[in-house]
């Protein structure tokens, strides 16, 4: 693959930002709870990141089509620090709020890393690029779950420091090791570069990016009903706490590193990526509906193996899928745009599995999600030709 060195350096920036993400993510219910938090709350507090996610991760990629990858990318890691420092020193529902608020504007940053490896790919490597940002997701599954959990031993305030030091880390790793690859002297500012709901209506209009965006809107819909509940789940059903959680996120992290790094490259050399996308959509089914129906605690490492194919196969495959129908201008754009319908899947899955958990029962949620990404599967089936 071309620029693997380029490859390489933004693999790390993603990993370590994603580290400190996943240091809190499986702890944010915990701390919730501390403050008397219910699980609709909770999955508000989870829904809060998103929305601001959904804001910025469009504006974000389009800046950074004019200006830069590596400035917007600076600025990005810089919030995401401030609200992690505000996570760790607050002592209130609404600073948890404020914290989540804040990592969630500069959140969108996904969008600019997805951009830079559009950049340094060619189309025939595009999903592969795009699967190794996924393996840095993984890994900052694997990693700092199990940090967060053994760290929460002292206190629900030190993953959070720690999450801070990790992202001002990656501030440094982007500013000396991360190269531009956007000239702003020279860059093309396409007429879609303008952000409002007219543009985002054309670009819905758009075969096959409206019917990725859907469909990315629901995978994401989906696995973030799972991750919303799925501490409580385990809480109320198996009676486990932070550091056994962490460990089962670090599995799963482990499985979608397998997956985009050995995986995703040995099915793109043989089948089309439409394909994989439907065989990922599938495992997702299967990894949901089959949490609620284990018997005991060690059967969830089997209904957990489904998830991180899933998930893994699906995001890459469906983010190269839309960045080879668009010019190279419009690469931050378009998938902002996509991002934030991922962004808008987050808003409403916690809520949505919070209500569901609530009031209809711990597993339903589960349930609840398996049918709708069944439901987006026959969708995709029926449209992408």
């Amino acid at each position: 693959m071309k620029n693997n060195k380029s490859l390489l350096t933004i693999f790390l920036v993603v990993f370590i930002d994603l580290l400190g993400f996943g240091i809190i993510l499986p702890l944010l219910p915990y701390i919730a709870e501390k403050y008397s938090a219910n699980p609709f709350q909770i999955g508000m507090l989870t829904a809060t990141y998103s929305f601001f996610q959904l804001i910025s991760a469009p504006i974000l990629g389009r800046l950074s089509d004019r200006y830069g990858r590596k400035k917007l990318l600076i600025i990005s890691q810089l919030g995401s620090t401030v609200g992690y420092l505000i996570l760790g020193l607050s002592g209130s529902l609404p600073l948890l709020f404020l914290s989540r608020i804040i990592d969630g504007i500069t959140g969108g940053n996904i969008s600019i890393a997805q951009a830079y490896i559009a950049d340094v790919t060619t189309k025939e490597n595009r999903a592969r690029g795009m699967g190794m940002i996924g393996a840095a997701f993984g890994l900052g599954f694997i990693f700092g779950p199990a940090i967060g959990g053994f760290l929460s031993r002292f206190s629900y305030s030190a993953p959070a420091y720690f999450a801070t030091a990790i992202s001002l880390l990656t501030v440094l790793t982007t500013i000396f090791f991360l190269k531009e690859t956007v000239d702003e002297k020279k860059a093309i500012v396409s007429p879609k570069t303008k952000l409002n709901i007219t543009e985002f209506k054309k670009v819905l209009s758009i075969y096959p990016i409206g019917i990725l965006i859907v469909v990315f809107f629901v995978v994401n819909l989906s696995s973030s009903i799972q991750q919303g509940n799925f501490a409580l789940w385990t809480q109320k059903t198996f009676n486990y706490g932070p550091a056994e959680n962490g460990w089962l996120f670090a599995y799963i992290g482990i499985l979608a590193v397998f997956v985009q790094l050995k995986v995703l490259p040995f099915l793109t050399k043989k089948y089309r990526e439409k394909t994989i996308l439907y065989v990922a959509l599938f495992f997702m089914f299967v990894g949901l509906t089959l949490i609620p129906l284990i018997p005991t605690p060690n059967f969830l490492y089997v209904s957990l193996f489904f998830l991180p194919f899933g998930m893994g196969l699906s995001n890459p495959t469906i983010q190269a899928l839309a960045s080879e129908n668009v010019p190279k201008e419009e690469y931050g754009g378009t998938l902002g745009f996509l991002q934030s319908a991922g962004s808008l899947g987050r808003i409403i899955g916690p809520i949505i599995g919070g209500i569901v958990f609530e009031f209809f029962g711990k597993d339903n949620a589960f349930y609840f999600a398996g049918v709708i990404i069944l439901i987006i599967l026959i969708y995709s089936k029926l449209k992408l030709k």
